[in-house]
C-alpha cells in the first residue's frame, strides 16, 4: 500500500518508533575528548617558559625576559612599598624576570651620575671654583650597581645551596629581587641634587626604610624555615650591606667637593 510506505518513510526520517534511530558512539566521544584535552595541555606547555635549556643557551635567558608591561609595573610598585604581611617573592611568581631589574640598574647608573654632577655644579655656584663634568661617575656607578646586584645574590644563593637549605629561593629569584629593590634609588638620586644636607639625609633615611625594608622583610620571610639565629644573622648582614650601598652613594656622589680652583686676583706674576 502506497500510504503505508510513505508513513513508514516519514517515521524513519524523524526517529519515530518502528525503525532504529541514530545512537552516538560513546567510545568515539571519549576519544575526541581525550584528544582535545591533549591539545590543550600541549598549548599550555608551549605557553610556559622553557626551563630545561642549558644555561649558556639563548633560550635559557629568553624566558626571563618574557614579561609584559603590567607585570613589570606591578613589581616596580610593590618594590617601593614594604608590607610586613606579604612576601615580595610572591610578586615574582610564576617566574622572576631580568627585564625590569636590568632597566632599573641602567637608569640608576645614569641618574646617579647626572644628579651627582648637578649637585657639584650647584655647590660651585657663588664660589671661586671652576666646575667640570666628572665622567668617571658613570663608570663608578655602573661598577658599583652591577657588582651589588650580581655578587651579593650569588653569594646568598651559593651559601644556601651549600647548606642544602630548604628555603624556596633560587639564584634567579635573588637577582630579580635585588634588581627591583633598587627602584626607589632612581627618584631619590634625582632629589639628592638639592643643595641642602638636611634634605639629603632625610631622603637617605626614607630610602633606607623603604628599599631596605622590602629587602629585609623578604629575606626574613624566605629564611623562616632556617634556625632563627642563622636567619637573623643573614638578614642583618644583608641589611647592613644595603645600608652601606646607600651611604656610599650619598658620600661619594652627593658630597660636594672643590675640584679645581681658579687663580686669585691678588696673585702676583713673576717678572
Amino acid at each position: 500500500n502506497l500510504s503505508e510506505t510513505l508513513s513508514s518513510g516519514i517515521n524513519a526520517e524523524y526517529g519515530q518508533p518502528g525503525l532504529s534511530t541514530f545512537q552516538p558512539d560513546k567510545q568515539e566521544d571519549t576519544k575526541i575528548t581525550l584528544e582535545s584535552d591533549n591539545l590543550l595541555e600541549e598549548e599550555d606547555s608551549q605557553s610556559q617558559p622553557a626551563t630545561t635549556a642549558a644555561f649558556w643557551s639563548f633560550q635559557f635567558y629568553q624566558q626571563y625576559f618574557n614579561v609584559n608591561d603590567q607585570m613589570v609595573l606591578e613589581r616596580l610598585m610593590y618594590a617601593c612599598i614594604p608590607t610586613p604581611n606579604s612576601n615580595y617573592l610572591e610578586k615574582l611568581k610564576p617566574l622572576p624576570d631580568f627585564y625590569g631589574p636590568l632597566w632599573v640598574c641602567i637608569t640608576l647608573i645614569f641618574s646617579t651620575a647626572i644628579s651627582g654632577n648637578m649637585a657639584d655644579f650647584f655647590a660651585s655656584l657663588g664660589k671661586d671654583t671652576d666646575w667640570e663634568y666628572d665622567f668617571k661617575k658613570v663608570s663608578i656607578a655602573g661598577t658599583v650597581v652591577f657588582s651589588y646586584v650580581t655578587v651579593i645574590p650569588a653569594l646568598l644563593s651559593g651559601y644556601l645551596w651549600w647548606r642544602k637549605s630548604t628555603a624556596e629561593i633560587k639564584l634567579a629569584d635573588t637577582l630579580s629581587l635585588y634588581g627591583y629593590c633598587l627602584t626607589l634609588f632612581i627618584p631619590i638620586s634625582l632629589l639628592l641634587c638639592i643643595n641642602y644636607e638636611w634634605v639629603r639625609w632625610l631622603l637617605i633615611l626614607a630610602l633606607v626604610g623603604t628599599s631596605g625594608g622590602v629587602l629585609t622583610l623578604t629575606v626574613w620571610k624566605v629564611l623562616s624555615q632556617e634556625p632563627k639565629q642563622l636567619a637573623l644573622i643573614i638578614t642583618c648582614v644583608l641589611a647592613a650591606l644595603h645600608v652601606a650601598l646607600i651611604l656610599l652613594f650619598k658620600m661619594y656622589f652627593f658630597t660636594s667637593t672643590s675640584t679645581k680652583t681658579t687663580p686669585s686676583d691678588n696673585s702676583t706674576t713673576p717678572t
